[in-house]
Order: structure tokens, then C-alpha cells, then sequence
């Protein structure tokens, strides 16, 4: 009898971290608008199906607030992570002043509700600024310092991070990972086109989606050992520019696919996601997603899917691999 599958959705949880090389925050508001009101929605309907998640949140937006340092720089108590395709210092941009006046760049707030809601969520970690990880320039005690202040600020709160999701996707450092205690990272999608050039690829991911081609669903594996990829499966994209082309009909039609090929196979489809892609189109995405979230309960309750997080996926396996042994 084939084991039963299993659902994972993450949040990489970033505000404009993820975008400040290439945007403002006047621009990002405008794309994005009220991306602390669409957490707040989210979190109401995650309670309302008892859905637990992996959020994913940058480092830096634990913090309320924070300084420059004597010598001018932001966070001077770390090693700076060198960016190649960046050209400038990276921690630059950071305003070190306050949410009050910065909301964009500070989050101890969604913090507080996450940690309050109803359903017990997995807060794991996307980096502390955001830097690329697969980066030649990024060194290991860059990536160390960075980590490290990963695990100090979310210690504050209690919580010991388990879970990486890299930023874009970008993956490198897997034994730093696991030394810092990580258990499990998101690998990248293995989409059928990703090895194609950027925009015969691009074009690809597009018709991917509109056609709602049935994702990828995976069995996760041990990158080093006591470190499990939980690959992501598929992006529920953003509905702003070209992508609102899409029908958020095919968005449903393909998580529905992910969700039987997980069934079928007793394998993971892991779904993510960023907040601010849902507040694009806020009742359109938050519908598409609930529409997802009915039929995975239904098949929870069915005794055929788990619904569980990143944490969750390493554990099991962990326990699978060890009784095997």
C-alpha cells in the first residue's frame, strides 16, 4: 500500500529585502499594496483549515528596530556578505531607523502574528539580508556570521530555526547549513525547462502555467547528511504585469495536479510562495489558495495526505532513514 502523501507550503517572508536591488519602496508598495493585511488574511484562513506552514523569515525582520554603527556601516557586528553582481556594499540600502518609519524593512510585528496564531507554524529562516548564496564572492565566514545572526535574533523569541528557504532560490553552503543545525532546505523546482537559457526558459515557465502542466512532486533526499532538500514543487505566482495573463483558474487546476501526483505516489508537492505575491491580487490569490487548501484537507481527512511543514518532512525521514538503518 503506497504511504500516504504529503502537502508542504512555505512562505519566504522578505518585504522589500528581496527586492531592493531593483526597486523602491514607493515602487514595491505600489506593486504589493498592504502586504501586512494580506499576512493577517492568510493567517485567518491557514487557522480556519488548520494548516500549518514553514515561514520562511529574513532574519532582519525580527527586528524592530536597529543603528549604524560608529564607523557609518549598518550591523557592523557582522561580516558583510560580498554580492559579484551586486557592485556596491550590500547592507547599504538598510535605513537603520525603525519600522515606525521604515515598515518596509522591519518585521517584529508579523513576528508577534505568526507566533499568535491559532495554528502551530514552523518560523524557519531565508537568510538575515537576503544575500545569494551560490554567490563566488560569498564567503564562508560571511555565510557563518550571517546564520549565526539568523539563530540569535530568533532566539529572542524561542525559536530554533530548522528550515532554509535559500534566497531566490539560490543554493550553496549545504554543510554550513547543517553545522548551524538546519534540517531541511527548499531545492529548486525541478521543472522540466530549467535547463533551458533565460528567455527560451522564461517563455517556458510561462506556457507551463497557463497550460497548467501537472508540477513536479518529489521524494526528499539528503543533500549532506542530517540535511534533507524538501524541493519545491510549484510557485503560486503574483497576478501584477504579464502574469496577470494567467487565469487564477490554471493556478488551481495545477496545485490540484501536484496534490494527486503527491497521492498517487506518496510523495511531497510543496507549494511556496512570498506574502507580498499574494497581496498583488489579495482576494484573487487568497481564494486560489483556499480553493487548494479545501481539497488538501479533504484528503487529509481521507487518511490520504499529510499536510506538514519543512521540519516536519525532515523529521520523518529522519526517523524512516535511522529505522532502516
Amino acid at each position: 500500500m503506497t504511504a500516504p502523501g504529503s502537502l508542504v507550503v512555505s512562505f519566504d517572508t522578505e518585504l522589500i529585502w528581496g527586492s531592493f536591488d531593483h526597486t523602491t519602496a514607493d515602487g514595491f508598495e505600489r506593486r504589493y499594496p498592504d502586504v501586512r493585511g494580506t499576512i493577517g488574511d492568510l493567517l485567518q484562513l491557514l487557522d480556519r483549515y488548520q494548516v500549518p506552514v514553514t515561514w520562511a523569515v529574513l532574519g532582519h525582520l525580527f527586528l524592530a528596530r536597529c543603528e549604524r554603527g560608529a564607523d557609518g556601516r549598518a550591523h557592523p557586528e557582522l561580516i558583510h556578505p560580498q554580492q559579484r553582481w551586486f557592485g556596491g556594499p550590500w547592507l547599504a540600502a538598510d535605513p537603520c531607523t525603525d519600522r515606525a518609519r521604515d515598515p518596509l524593512w522591519y518585521g517584529d510585528d508579523i513576528l508577534d502574528a505568526i507566533q499568535g496564531a491559532r495554528t502551530a507554524h514552523e518560523i524557519g529562516c531565508h537568510s538575515f539580508s537576503h544575500a545569494l548564496f551560490d554567490d563566488p564572492d560569498l564567503t564562508q565566514a560571511a555565510v557563518r556570521s550571517d546564520l549565526d545572526a539568523c539563530r540569535r535574533v530568533a532566539a529572542t523569541r524561542g525559536i530554533e530555526l530548522r528550515s532554509f528557504a535559500f534566497p531566490r532560490n539560490r543554493e550553496g553552503h549545504h554543510r554550513l547549513l547543517r553545522d548551524a543545525g538546519f534540517v531541511a532546505f527548499r531545492g529548486a523546482d525541478p521543472t522540466w525547462y530549467r535547463s533551458l537559457p533565460g528567455v527560451p526558459r522564461r517563455a517556458a515557465h510561462f506556457a507551463d502555467q497557463i497550460a497548467a502542466l501537472p508540477p513536479a512532486v518529489s521524494h526528499p533526499v539528503q543533500a549532506v547528511p542530517g540535511l534533507w532538500n524538501v524541493p519545491g514543487s510549484m510557485l503560486l505566482l503574483h497576478r501584477s504585469g504579464m502574469r496577470r495573463v494567467i487565469p487564477i483558474a490554471s493556478r488551481i487546476a495545477k496545485a490540484r495536479l501536484g496534490l494527486r501526483r503527491a497521492v498517487r505516489s506518496g510523495a511531497v508537492f510543496h507549494l511556496w510562495t512570498h506574502p507580498f505575491n499574494l497581496a498583488s491580487d489579495r482576494a484573487g490569490l487568497l481564494g486560489a489558495l483556499e480553493a487548494i487548501l479545501r481539497d488538501a484537507v479533504a484528503l487529509r481527512e481521507g487518511g490520504r495526505l499529510r499536510i506538514e511543514t519543512m521540519g516536519e518532512v525532515a523529521a520523518r525521514q529522519g526517523s524512516a532513514d535511522r529505522g532502516a538503518a
